[in-house]
């Protein structure tokens, strides 16, 4: 006997099929947007050394060219980060089923939030973070720092810095879907710098303990902002339901 199809066999497989179509044509673009950056690799590079002062080497003949093409490719991600985030509104509009409004503010939020914490890294960990590294070497040592592990630590970074920002919307959603409390929050303090701890040191390209705490700091500070968020969110809605009432 035939049975009627449901969401798992129509609507989910829709849905995963709609998600390849658009990985594909993402994965294309971003293709041809790293070409087109590829001429301004040059200046691209230039611009990502600035914080570490000091000129880069090359110890391996396709070493200059692998690095050429890491800027040009997270250039060509900055390009299609609007097609990018213009998608994943789509999906939460159409697939998670949120209001047009609530996906535009979602998504703007997230590549806000992203955006800010990698500024944070370009502008503040990474320059701080390198001229510590490079004291041990003092005067009798010239620092020679190769492209491929100065990108790896500076891109590595910003990605790090770029995730950790987003602890105030994720703790945002879970308090909308009351999987935590801000009760919650304020009594687990320790367990928050102990899970912080190990995030920072999953997230950090390197293993030395000043890389972790200077990713430690800002994101214990995330945390209690979030905290402060969610009490002014609260309070908001708190006025908003007494004036309804009234």
């Amino acid at each position: 006997m035939a049975t009627e199809p449901n969401f798992l066999t129509t609507g989910l497989l829709a849905h995963v099929e709609t998600v390849r179509r658009t990985v594909f044509r993402l994965v294309i673009v971003l293709i041809l947007a790293t070409l087109a950056a590829y001429p301004f690799a040059e200046h691209l590079l230039r611009f990502a050394k600035q914080p570490l002062g000091a000129s880069l080497v090359i110890y391996a003949p396709l070493e200059g060219f692998l690095g050429y093409i890491k800027v040009s490719f997270v250039a060509g991600v900055l390009l299609t980060s609007p097609l990018f985030l213009y998608e994943v509104k789509r999906f939460l509009q159409n697939v998670c089923r949120l209001r047009p409004r609530a996906a535009l503010a979602a998504t703007g939020v997230t590549a806000g939030l992203f955006l800010i914490g990698v500024s944070f890294c370009y502008l503040v960990i990474l320059p701080v973070t390198l001229n510590f590294l490079l004291s041990y070497g003092g005067d009798h040592i010239a620092p020679g720092i190769s492209v491929s592990k100065y990108l790896s630590l500076a891109l590595g970074l910003a990605f790090a810095c770029g995730v950790i920002f987003e602890l105030p919307l994720v703790t945002a959603v879970l308090h909308r879907l009351g999987l935590v409390s801000i009760a919650f929050l304020s009594d687990n303090r320790r367990y928050a710098v102990l899970l912080s701890a190990v995030a920072t040191a999953i997230l950090t390209p390197t293993p030395d303990a000043y890389t972790m705490t200077m990713l430690l700091v800002p994101l214990l500070g995330l945390y209690e902002i979030s905290i402060w968020v969610l009490r002014l969110a609260e309070y908001r809605e708190r006025k908003r339901e007494a004036r309804d009432t009234d």
